[in-house]
């Protein structure tokens, strides 16, 4: 009875802040008045986040599995910088707990290192974007610009391999630290916290009804889904794999000598892509371009360099560098 009566009073806690908050947003400038936005709405003093999960401070205690009472230790604190802070995600800690926004990090230094990852992922989506506009001005650009611009789209292309490389080990840094730290509380404490993760996550489910009314043409309530800054707040994008699956795009593959046409076509492809070869089990020479992490990418990769003049070019899988077939890795990458 006791608990039941703990939980009507926590919601309609959370109703009475979703109505008043509703009155601040539905405040937008007069070009917005019709669209439903959904945002944080974070006061000086206190968000949303530190309403549904407060971190443990320093001087705090924590039960063990063996009901014995700890202190936690300062850590230096790391600060999630500006609106970014307020960003959704599907983290994976272990098989009982999954973060969904920074405050959900037990760790400082996990944080930090969680958050570097997820930078460096999105730097990577937007150097594939740039790398991809500046194939298509080499195709159509000058003979004396066509050097100039090859120079950069290699560059990118080494800095996409060294960042595919780095990301999952620092996702798994990150997983691992918040994983030990897991493992020394009590089952009650983790039960706590799953519950309210379920909390948080029915709230971006809902904010999604309600996006989705508004697009059907349906009438608004006065129920506000605090989640996140845009209309995407569900489209939740998860963390590097932890199966290091690569696809590469075959452009060639020879035992003994290669043929001077492939030479050329080959040459002609380093120009604006990094070529890379190795031999195989069989003595035979393969030759690849490209480093990306998912079918659907190395679909369009492979449709670029047909464009580019290799009449079969081929999308090859690897797992920590060994080749293995497409549809194993499409059912490692849950790509099926």
């Amino acid at each position: 009875m006791l608990q039941f009566l703990k939980t009507v009073i926590k919601t309609s806690f959370l109703l009475l802040l979703f109505i008043l908050a509703n009155k601040e947003l539905l405040a937008n400038d007069g070009n917005r008045s019709n669209q439903f936005q959904i945002e944080m709405v974070i006061s000086s003093d206190t968000s949303l986040s530190d309403f549904f999960f407060t971190q443990g401070k320093a001087g705090d205690t924590i039960t063990t599995k063996n009901n014995e009472v700890q202190t936690i230790k300062p850590e230096e604190s790391f600060v999630i910088p500006g609106s970014l802070a307020r960003k959704i995600f599907n983290f994976q800690v272990n098989s009982d707990i999954t973060y969904r926004s920074f405050s959900h990090f037990s760790k400082s230094s996990a944080k930090k290192t969680f958050f570097q990852a997820w930078l460096k992922e999105r730097e990577l989506a937007n150097m594939a974007s740039q790398t991809d506009s500046l194939r298509k001005l080499y195709s159509v650009s000058a003979n004396e610009q066509k050097e100039t611009i090859a120079a950069v789209i290699l560059k990118n292309e080494q800095k996409a391999i060294d960042l595919n490389q780095e990301i999952p080990t620092l996702y798994q840094n990150a997983r691992s630290e918040e994983d030990m730290y897991w493992k020394s509380v009590s089952a009650n404490e983790i039960s706590k916290f799953q519950e309210k993760i379920k909390l948080f996550s029915d709230s971006i489910n809902l904010a999604n009804q309600k996006i989705q009314e508004q697009s059907n043409g349906l009438s608004n309530t006065d129920t506000l889904i605090l989640v996140t800054e845009s209309a995407k707040a569900a489209e939740v994008k998860p963390e590097a794999s932890a199966t290091e699956i690569v696809y590469k795009i075959q452009i060639g593959a020879y035992k003994g000598k290669i043929p001077d046409l492939a030479n050329k076509l080959i040459k002609k492809l380093s120009s604006i892509r990094k070529v890379e070869n190795y031999v195989d089990d069989k003595g035979v020479k393969v030759f690849t371009t490209g480093n990306v992490k998912t079918y659907a990418e190395a679909l369009t990769l492979q449709s670029q360099v047909k464009q580019e003049g290799v009449k079969t070019p081929i999308i090859a899988a690897y797992q920590k560098g060994k080749r293995i077939t497409v549809a194993e890795a499409k059912k490692l990458n849950n790509e099926l």
